[in-house]
Order: C-alpha cells, then structure tokens, then sequence
C-alpha cells in the first residue's frame, strides 16, 4: 500500500500509516524529504509548537521570525525546509508540531528564566522526568568536558561511555513520549509522515506499542537507497552513535568494544567537518564524509586513539584528518615493513 492509500479498520475508521523518516538537519536530505512529503497526507516535524509556524506558513510572517524564535543550529536547513513546507501547505497538507519532551523543557527553561527554584519546576509532576533526564545528561556531559582536556585517556574514555549511558536513557524516553502523542492522530489521517532524527531508532518500536494494531508503522531512512548503494546498509552510524544504541536497546556489549567505541568516537568528532555547505561538488557531501570516516574508524585500535587523542584536542578539522592520515600510513607501512 502505497502512503496515502486508505485502509479501514472494523467499524470503518481509518486506519493511519506513519512513516518514521529518519534523517538528519543537512541540506542533502531535503529533496529526498520533499519527495516523500508529498505523499502523505500530515507532516509531523521534530519540534515544540510554535505560534510563529502558522504564521509562516500562510506568508503572514516572514521566515526569519521563526528562524529567530527556532534558534536554528542549520539556518540554511531551516530555511530552505520551510521553504517546503510553505509549498506543501499550499498544496494541503497538514502541518504539526509535536514533541512532548522538548516542548517540556522549553517549558522548564521559561520557568527558570522566571526565576522559578529549581525544587519548584521539579515538583511539577508532568516536569520532573524530563527535568531529571536532563539533569543527569548535562551532568554527564560536563564531566566529560571537565576532564577531557587534562585527565588520562581511560578516564576521559569513562566519561563517554557515561554520558552514552544517559544520552540512551534520554532518547529512550523522549521516543515513549512523542509515541503517545503521535498514537493520539490515528484516524484523523490516511497517512502521517514524522520527521525524526538518525538517533530516534527507538520510535517505530515505541509507536507500534502505543498503537495497539490501530496503525501501521513504516521506518524510512531518507538516505537510504543512497547508502545502501555505496555502503550496503540504509544509515552510516558514527562509533559515538553505535555505542549509544546499545545501550539505547539494552544490547549485551563486551567491555572491550564499549571502550574501543567510545575511543573512536573522540577521535571521529575531531575528524567529522562542521560546515553546513561544505565546499564539495557532491550532492551528498555529508554523506561522503561520514563514509570515509567510517572506513577510517575501522582501522584505529584502542591504542591509536590514546596516541592520537593528546595530538587533536586543539586541532581543526582539516588538521585533523591530515594527521590522522599519516598516523595510519606511518603504522601501516611499519607493520608491512615488518612482515617482509
């Protein structure tokens, strides 16, 4: 059944088909989500509501106001993704805000820039999970940072490891959370597309659950017939990512592999570029990169990355790879010698 196709359910309601479109904010994804947002009948986007957005989306409100309220980390993304949007509600579609746990913890920053104490904001029952999950993450995240410049390699590498713990935990709930919110359009709509981020493998899971049968699930990743072409798999997944997921589905990990991921993922940070054009000719730029680095990834040992790590705290990105690349063919040329 093609998304937008109606089907029934006993009694003659509809039943809804969601499309979980996993993608990430890159300029590349957006002709691939312009074409599968097209064929559904609702688009759901990975945001708190805003007042703003209808605004924008009737040309009552020029873009840049929602820019501005947005605090968009990829301006040009946002821009040209409304852009689309604006089209597409032209056309009909219908366009929502839906994300629980974020539009709870604008809620927790409003009341902290209302000089609300923290032991108030958290009393609040419907605050306190995602003021929790926050607390801890952002706890994790800063002792990773504090230690990430002085202290010894196994220790920073302790410090990934627990805030992948919490990053996992906090995905986790945030997906159980737009899960029951998305459940709740089931019979409004034929068909429901649901923008969601590469690390929100968890949702499709967490929808069929909070579905009970009334609702068909769909996972779509965006890039995917991309990658499967050039790497024989629908998503390139840093070793950070892979460690995160995991834990994120509770999977058994030897010890050896947890320290070796989180090892090279300090390294792939350093390596991974971060403009948001890069200067490439290439119509999937990022994708590229995260290709290379993948490949890259899988020829570091535990050991390279303790060497390695000291050398790129403070470098940039093209320094970066440019040492790592005559780390590896220095290594490797050494070990060929060897075996001569």
């Amino acid at each position: 059944m093609a998304p937008g196709q109606e089907t029934c359910v006993p009694g003659g309601a509809v039943n809804t088909t969601f499309t979980i479109a996993f993608s990430t904010h890159r300029l590349e994804s957006l002709p691939y989500a312009r074409a599968a947002m097209s064929n559904h009948q609702a688009i759901v986007l990975e945001e708190p509501p805003s007042p703003t957005l209808p605004r924008v989306l009737q040309g009552t409100a020029p873009i840049e106001d929602y820019l501005w309220e947005l605090d968009a980390e990829f301006p040009e993304f946002s821009r040209q993704q409304l852009a689309i949007l604006q089209e597409l509600w032209h056309e009909g579609r219908t366009i929502l805000q839906i994300e629980p746990y974020l539009e709870r913890l604008v809620t927790i920053h409003e009341l902290f820039a209302q000089e609300v104490p923290p032991e108030e904001v958290r009393s609040r029952e419907e605050l306190r999970q995602v003021y929790d999950m926050e607390r801890e993450a952002t706890a994790a995240l800063l002792r990773f940072y504090e230690v990430s410049m002085q202290a010894p390699f196994p220790r920073v590498v302790e410090t990934v490891l627990e805030f992948a713990r919490r990053d996992a935990a906090r995905f986790r709930w945030r997906d159980a959370m737009r899960a029951q919110a998305l459940a709740a359009l089931t019979g409004q709509f034929e068909s429901v597309y649901v923008e969601t981020g590469h690390m929100h493998l968890s949702l499709p899971g967490e929808l069929r659950r909070a579905l009970h049968g009334r609702g068909e699930v769909r996972p779509h990743f965006l890039l995917g017939a991309v990658a499967r072409q050039r790497a024989h798999r629908p998503r390139v997944f840093g070793p950070g990512d892979e460690l995160t997921f995991a834990y994120l589905f509770r999977r058994p990990i030897a010890p050896e592999t947890e320290k070796l991921l989180a090892a090279r993922s300090l390294i792939y940070i350093k390596l991974l570029g971060k403009d948001e054009v890069p200067a490439s000719g290439s119509p999937t730029p990022h994708l590229d990169e995260e290709l290379r680095l993948s490949t890259l990834m899988c020829r570091l040992t535990y050991e390279d990355c303790a060497q390695l790590y000291p050398l790129l705290k403070q470098a940039p990105s093209a320094q970066a790879n440019n040492l790592v690349s005559r780390f590896l063919t220095e290594k490797e040329s050494a070990g060929r010698s060897e075996n001569k």
